[in-house]
C-alpha cells in the first residue's frame, strides 16, 4: 500500500504565504519521508481551504520535489473549460517529470461555487462527464472535433503532449455510474475523507465486478491525528472536526439531503485514523483487508503546523514499519 499526503492549504493564521509555505515544507517532508504521494485539493471561496488553483500549485510543487507523484485531489471539470484542463495537465506532466496523477470530480452543491462560476447544480454531472470525455480524447493524441451540449471543439490537437504515453485520471465520486465508468475506462477511484466506509465498500465491490482485470486503483483519503490515548485523541478530533461538519450539514442540507449521513460526526471519527498509533495500526490493517487500497493519503487534522508534521513523522518512523511487518 502506497502512502500520501492530502493537501487543502489549511490557512489558521490568515496568512496565505505562511500556509502555501508550510504546505510546500511539508509535501517536501513526506517525500524525505518516504511517501509516494502527495494530492492537492481544489476549494473555492473557503479561507480555511486556501486552493482554488490545483495545476498551478502542483507546477510550483514539481520544481521543488524530485521523486514523489503529484495529483489533483481534484479538478472540478464542471467549472473549467476541459481544453484548458488537458493543455494545463500536460504541462503539468511535463514539468515534473511525468509524475502527475489527473484527479477529477464534480464538485459538491456549493451555492456560492454554483453561483460564481455560473453553473448549475443540475448541469454539474453533464458537465463533469463530456469534459473527461473531451480530455481523454485529447489526451490520447491526434486533431479532435467535439460538439456537446456544453463544449465543443474543432480539429484541436493538443500541444505539448505529457511525459506519460498515458495519463493516469482518476475519479472522485460516490456516485454508482460513474464509479461503473471509471472501472469501464481503467480509471482510478478516489474517496474524500467524509466518504462513509460503509458505502466506500459498496462502491470499491461494484468497480471491482465491473472490471476484475483493472488494477485495484483506490485512493483512500483519511484523516489522521495521534494522541497517547484514544480518548485525548477523540476529545480533539471531535474539537476539531465539528465546525467543519456543522458547516457542510448546513449546507448541503437542501441540495443533497442524502448526504448528511457524510457528516454525522461520531461516524465520521470511526471511519478515520484517529486515536493512538496503535489504534492507527489496527484500522488500517482492517482498511486493507476490507478495502485494499492502492494508496492511503494522510489528512492531519490540526491546524497546527508543528502538530501535523510530528503526526506525520510518527506515521512514518513507527506505524507505517509494523504495516509492513504486519504484511
Amino acid at each position: 500500500m502506497r502512502i500520501g499526503l492530502f493537501c487543502t492549504y489549511e490557512n489558521p493564521d490568515q496568512d496565505y504565504a505562511s500556509a502555501y509555505a508550510q504546505q510546500t515544507e511539508l509535501v517536501q517532508r513526506v517525500e524525505q519521508l518516504g511517501f509516494e504521494e502527495a494530492w492537492i485539493a481544489e476549494h473555492h471561496f473557503n479561507p480555511q481551504a486556501a486552493s482554488p488553483a490545483c495545476l498551478p500549485i502542483i507546477a510550483h510543487l514539481a520544481g521543488r520535489t524530485s521523486v514523489i507523484r503529484l495529483g489533483s485531489a481534484a479538478v472540478l471539470l464542471p467549472l473549467h473549460n476541459p481544453i484548458t484542463v488537458a493543455e494545463e495537465a500536460a504541462t503539468v506532466d511535463i514539468l515534473c517529470g511525468g509524475r502527475f496523477e489527473l484527479g477529477v470530480a464534480k464538485g459538491g452543491p456549493f451555492p456560492l461555487q454554483n453561483r460564481h462560476f455560473r453553473v448549475a447544480k443540475e448541469e454539474a454531472q453533464g458537465r463533469l462527464l463530456e469534459a473527461l470525455d473531451l480530455i481523454e480524447a485529447l489526451l490520447a493524441g491526434g486533431p479532435v472535433t467535439f460538439k456537446g451540449s456544453y463544449f465543443m471543439a474543432e480539429g484541436v490537437e493538443l500541444v505539448p503532449r505529457p511525459v506519460q504515453p498515458r495519463l493516469p485520471i482518476h475519479m472522485a465520486t460516490a456516485t454508482p455510474d460513474t464509479v461503473a465508468l471509471a472501472a469501464a475506462r481503467g480509471h482510478g477511484l478516489m474517496a474524500a475523507p467524509p466518504f462513509p466506509l460503509a458505502g466506500l465498500r459498496e462502491n470499491v465491490a461494484r468497480y471491482r465486478a465491473a472490471a476484475p482485470a483493472v488494477d485495484r486503483k483506490l485512493t483512500l483519503i483519511r484523516f489522521l491525528h495521534l494522541a497517547p490515548t484514544r480518548a485525548q485523541a477523540v476529545e480533539e478530533a471531535r474539537a476539531l472536526l465539528a465546525p467543519f461538519v456543522e458547516r457542510m450539514r448546513a449546507t448541503t442540507a437542501d441540495a443533497r439531503p442524502d448526504w448528511t449521513p457524510w457528516f454525522e460526526l461520531d461516524r465520521m471519527i470511526a471511519d478515520s485514523l484517529i486515536g493512538t498509533e496503535g489504534d492507527v495500526v489496527g484500522k488500517l490493517a482492517d482498511l486493507e483487508r476490507d478495502l485494499a487500497p492502492r494508496t492511503l493519503v494522510l489528512k492531519p487534522l490540526a491546524p497546527s503546523f508543528a502538530k501535523r508534521l510530528a503526526d506525520l513523522d510518527a506515521f512514518a518512523a513507527r506505524i507505517r514499519p509494523q504495516l509492513a511487518v504486519a504484511a
